[in-house]
């Protein structure tokens, strides 16, 4: 992603919170094959994704209110030397969840 710090993230799914720790909840939009067949009563439940400590802080911030910038310069002053580089890894996260349909980006518009 090129810079992407003036991006605005927003939760696209729900989750929980086990011990300060986030799971993700999501529902996957097309099912293979063998899914539909042979998984029927599984494909109806959510997928569940767990999110590490550092992980869980940043979807926390995905509220549309601060941009990718600011979540940047929040983790890097939560974790100090655990995110070292910040920004690599915080763009790294918002590239997977926005791949796998779980955060929406979005761009402000100056009036």
């Amino acid at each position: 992603m090129e810079n992407i710090e003036n991006i605005y993230p927003f939760r696209n799914c729900e989750h929980e919170s086990n011990n300060e720790l986030i799971t993700v909840l999501f529902k996957k939009e097309k099912l293979t094959f063998i899914e539909k067949t042979f998984f029927k009563k599984q494909s109806s439940e959510p997928y569940k994704i767990d999110l590490d400590e550092v992980g869980s802080f940043i979807w926390l911030q995905c509220d549309g209110k601060k941009n990718i910038g600011e979540i940047t310069k929040l983790t890097e002053d939560e974790f100090i030397d655990k995110v070292s580089p910040a920004k690599e890894r915080v763009e790294l996260f918002f590239s997977q969840m926005h791949k796998n349909k779980l955060v929406s980006l979005y761009e402000k518009k100056e009036k």
